[in-house]
């Protein structure tokens, strides 16, 4: 077997029937991925009666979906992150799918079945996993069959294997900080570290997004901060300081950050716990970096921003998230609201 590269594209030379060659797309941008459509497609033409099907494993089918998640990360439509979460899932998989007994054996996808699916959920279950974390691996394998279905190496029922009801314990945090708790967070951190504390408040920036931020983001009238994403191409952003409280926030960033050269602000290395051990300090409830960007989308919401001008300023591609995650109303303001409504009528 002979691969080819044209433009970005690897493409094999297979012998026909009578002797002819011909030159086919493997339609793979990646060569490792290329080399197993390849292997597909020279076995269709020796075995068209689905040599290709029998013989695909799930091995085969998880380097698919990897390959995917990774050019999907590299044009910016998946993180990086994802992308390796998708890798480690794939690990899992093979571990136990492809165990027979103690040694490792390629487990043939056309041979899955419902039972072999409730077999790994038990054991992974057994071994101690969260639901959510079960329920990624199961997305991973749902996602791995789908391209081996495309690929012609699968041609089962996604229906047939995979469980219909939700494996996920996963319940989204709610977790967001008044007023008056930031600012003892503020004064218990103090310096540099209360610094990054009121950019993430102020901004909606998350963790990774506020290690890179640099002085020359914030726009010299101070009205506009840019924030640059990490897990998407549209999570780059650049956000208006138009809401005086907020303002207030970047403003106190400003004065006490302490980062060299042109970056705003000092490396840290463990802000979940020094945030924790802060809280406890001064009494409040434990929160954590998601949490203050949270709390920005909480108090736009209270202040009547609708959702989709809140997704704007979290870098949301549309308001899902600020809807069921972030942005939602306390019932405090939720009851000034209604009353608000009511009497408009």
């Amino acid at each position: 077997m002979r691969l080819y590269k044209r433009g970005k594209t690897w493409f094999v030379d297979v012998n026909l029937r009578g002797g002819a060659r011909r030159r086919l797309s493997t339609g793979c941008q990646d060569k490792k991925a290329a080399e197993l459509i390849a292997r597909r497609i020279e076995q269709e033409h020796a075995d068209p009666e689905g040599t290709a099907v029998r013989s695909a494993t799930l091995e085969q089918a998880l380097t698919l979906l990897i390959s995917k998640r990774e050019q999907q990360a590299e044009l910016g439509k998946r993180s990086p992150a994802t992308a390796m979460m998708y890798r480690k899932k794939s690990g899992h998989l093979l571990r136990l799918l492809g165990q027979d007994g103690v040694e490792y054996r390629p487990f043939r996808i056309g041979e899955l079945s419902a039972s072999h699916v409730d077999a790994y959920i038990r054991t992974r279950r057994e071994e101690g996993a969260a639901g959510n974390t079960i329920a990624k691996e199961i997305v991973t394998l749902r996602g791995a069959l789908k391209l081996a279905a495309r690929a012609g190496l699968w041609d089962g029922n996604l229906l047939a294997v995979l469980p219909a009801e939700s494996l996920s314990d996963y319940r989204p945090r709610t977790r967001w900080l008044t007023e008056g708790e930031v600012d003892k967070l503020l004064g218990a951190l103090g310096g540099d570290r209360a610094a990054r504390v009121a950019y993430i408040v102020a901004t909606s920036a998350n963790r990774n997004e506020s290690n890179l931020a640099l002085r020359g983001d914030v726009s010299p009238a101070r009205d506009f901060v840019e924030i640059h994403g990490t897990k998407t191409a549209w999570r780059s952003r650049k956000v208006p300081m138009v809401v005086p409280l907020l303002r207030r926030y970047l403003d106190f960033a400003l004065k006490h950050a302490e980062g060299t050269g042109d970056a705003l602000f000092r490396p840290w290395g463990n802000m979940n716990r020094d945030i924790l051990v802060a809280c406890k300090r001064v009494g409040i409830e434990r929160c954590s970096p998601n949490d203050l960007r949270r709390t920005c989308a909480t108090w736009l919401r209270g202040m009547g921003l609708q959702p989709d001008l809140i997704a704007a300023v979290l870098g949301h591609r549309d308001t899902r998230m600020v809807e069921r995650v972030y942005g939602r109303l306390s019932p405090e303001v939720l009851a000034v609201r209604m009353k608000q409504s009511l009497k408009s009528r």
